[in-house]
């Protein structure tokens, strides 16, 4: 049938065999991102993510948590905890300890 069909049309076989494979292909993504979100949601929150993570993963607002992080008067989010723990003086603990309440605040209200 394939063969057939091949014969008939190429072009449209082989369009229809990229599109199969560009579905199967981000299929496996979103499913491979929604068992992995699930997972890192239950990490605790360490000194290498970012506030646009934390916000993603967590669940927390960005406006709650540049609050937090004293970063509200900037748009940057791609920065680490510990690159902003750097700039502002103060340990990245701190600013880790800040942000897990604020995480554990908001999972004893749901």
């Amino acid at each position: 049938m394939i063969r057939r069909l091949w014969r008939k049309s190429p072009v449209l076989t082989f369009a229809f065999a990229l599109a199969l494979a560009a579905t199967l292909f981000f299929a496996g993504r979103a499913v491979m991102f929604a068992v992995t979100l699930s997972y890192r949601a239950e990490l605790p929150v360490a000194g290498w993510m970012t506030p646009r993570y934390i916000a993603r993963t967590y669940g927390i607002e960005r406006d709650d948590l540049a609050l937090i992080l004293s970063t509200a008067d900037r748009d940057d989010l791609r920065q680490p905890l510990y690159t902003i723990a750097r700039e502002q003086g103060v340990s990245v603990l701190d600013l880790i300890d800040g942000v897990q309440q604020a995480i554990d605040l908001r999972n004893v209200g749901e």
